[in-house]
């Protein structure tokens, strides 16, 4: 429930979680600081950390500035309204393909989240090719899990070399050059998710 103006006064504690939470995972997933939200919004860092800590209850109009920062109506922003994305359902057969830049080493991608704004991870079904095409390796910012669906999958990182038959995974830090193959006679099939810090 709304106050009319920015208090310290303590909300029930369903909703005091609720948006509390959804203001701290909107901005994490936009990127944004407390400081860059605070100069989009016109409020205070530390007044937006005690939002997102719960310890206060947003006006009206201090709702207004955070839901237009994070692209949503009021309603949306309060959880009484759902957002078109707010959950992706991707069915078997419309998994679009897509290739990344290992698409020349003959790795074959379908993205499994395209469509969601708000994302923390990106899933994807990957199926790499049966031998390395060439030397190249790959290295991103965040983090990386591999969950092997079908297959064998030989997982190069840094120096080291990895087997993975199905139902192993592998869950590292992708700053490393890095780089996968399948291990025939068939391609492999895994479950790949990757955060974007």
């Amino acid at each position: 429930m709304l106050s009319p103006q920015p208090t310290d006064a303590a909300p029930t504690p369903n909703s005091r979680t609720t948006l509390a939470a959804r203001i701290a995972f909107l901005r994490r997933q936009q990127g944004l600081t407390l400081d860059q939200l605070a100069n989009t919004t016109g409020l205070t860092k530390s007044y937006l950390s005690k939002l997102e800590r719960g310890l206060s209850v947003p006006s009206i109009s201090t709702a207004m500035r955070l839901a237009q920062s994070f692209d949503l109506s009021v309603g949306q922003l309060l959880g009484e309204n759902q957002y078109a994305d707010a959950i992706s359902i991707v069915r078997r057969g419309e998994r679009p393909s897509f290739m990344r830049n290992g698409s020349a080493s003959g790795y074959d991608y379908e993205l499994l989240a395209g469509n969601k704004r708000f994302k923390s991870m990106e899933p994807y079904i990957m199926r790499p090719p049966l031998e390395f095409q060439d030397d190249r390796r790959f290295d991103h910012a965040g983090q990386e899990m591999i969950f092997v669906i079908s297959g064998v999958i030989e997982l190069e990182y840094g120096s080291e070399s990895h087997i993975l038959h199905a139902g192993d995974c592998a869950y590292f830090d992708a700053h490393l050059a890095h780089r996968s193959r399948s291990l025939g006679p068939l391609i492999a099939e895994a479950l790949v998710v990757v955060t974007p810090e």
